[in-house]
This record gives structure tokens, C-alpha cells and sequence, in this order.
């Protein structure tokens, strides 16, 4: 089992990583660790890479993975000059996707009511959300079903709002602290 203790940075923040993830997937030598949403979250925990290789993740409390993180073991990696002289030990994380519900007013006088409701609905089942450019309200679903129960439990606004089921990665707005149940 491989050790990682460290989150090394991110492709999406770090050009020169990212050029150097990319030559070493090229190459073949690219681990890949595939996580859900709330797995990201957990600092402690054992998982497999794509290709098998079982990892043990101890990172610092708080920690929180994101897609395109580079982890590492700590060991072989150094910077020259910027550019990392050593692809071995380095596992790309990706984030899985997941159900997320879709939830917009439709264009009536009502929507900035219906917004609130909505709010209020949501965050009293203490869901994370991410709200889109289109003005969409997000939030992940464990499975079709749950479509049924905020079904039942925008029955006041239902008239006023589309609901659509999409699989994507979720990512929550920043700055919402919030807990599921």
C-alpha cells in the first residue's frame, strides 16, 4: 500500500503540473484516483487507483480534495526549477459525477418568492447547493426517487418551477457551510 500525506497541487492552478501529468499519462506512468463528492471531504481513508494500486490517504485534518489535486507520497518528487524532476509516486484525483437535481422558476412574477421557498425547503434537509448562470438551483439526490419527495415537498411552488435530473460533478457554491443528513 502506498502512503500519501500530501496534496502536491492542482493542474487547474499550476501549468507546469498539469504539462507534467499530461507526459507522464503519455508515457503511462499517470495513477488515477476516482472519488466521490464526499469522499473528497475525508482526510483518512483507503482507496484503489484506477490501475489497482491500493492507496492509504492521511492527509490534514480539513482537508478537501478537488478534481485535478496531484497527490503525493512525499518521496522522489522535488522541483527543478518549477518542473517537477520526477513523475513516479504523483496520483491525479478526479471527482466522480453524481445525480444532481436541477430546480428553476419559470418566468412569472413570482420567482423571487419561489427562490425563498426554495431555500427554505432545501436548507431544511440540509443540502449542499450550487446555484448556475441560468439562475438554476442545484443539489445532489441519491437516487430517482428523491425527485418524488421534493415532488411532495414544493407542492406550493410546483406550478412555478421545472425540475430536471442531470448526472454531473457537483461542486457547492463556497462560502455555504453547511451538513447533510
Amino acid at each position: 500500500m502506498l502512503l500519501i500525506n500530501s496534496v502536491f497541487g492542482n493542474i487547474y492552478k499550476d501549468l507546469q503540473l498539469k504539462e507534467k501529468i499530461e507526459h507522464a499519462e503519455k508515457q503511462g506512468e499517470l495513477m488515477q484516483l476516482f472519488l466521490s463528492r464526499t469522499e473528497m471531504e475525508k482526510s483518512h481513508q483507503r482507496k484503489n487507483t484506477e490501475d489497482g494500486m491500493e492507496i492509504g490517504l492521511s492527509l490534514e485534518a480539513g482537508t478537501t480534495l478537488h478534481t485535478g489535486d496531484v497527490l503525493s507520497n512525499g518521496t522522489g518528487l522535488m522541483h527543478t526549477g518549477d518542473v517537477l524532476s520526477n513523475g513516479t509516486g504523483l496520483i491525479l484525483v478526479n471527482q466522480l459525477p453524481e445525480k444532481v437535481l436541477h430546480v428553476k422558476a419559470k418566468g412569472d412574477n413570482e420567482s423571487s418568492s419561489v427562490y425563498i421557498q426554495l431555500g427554505h425547503i432545501i436548507g431544511n434537509r440540509h443540502r449542499p447547493i450550487s446555484i448556475s448562470n441560468d439562475g438554476s438551483v442545484m443539489f445532489p439526490i441519491q437516487d430517482d426517487s428523491e425527485v418524488e419527495l421534493f415532488t411532495k415537498l414544493f407542492h406550493e411552488i410546483i406550478d412555478h418551477i421545472t425540475l430536471t435530473i442531470q448526472e454531473q460533478i457537483f461542486v457547492a457554491n463556497q462560502g455555504m457551510n453547511v451538513h447533510e443528513h
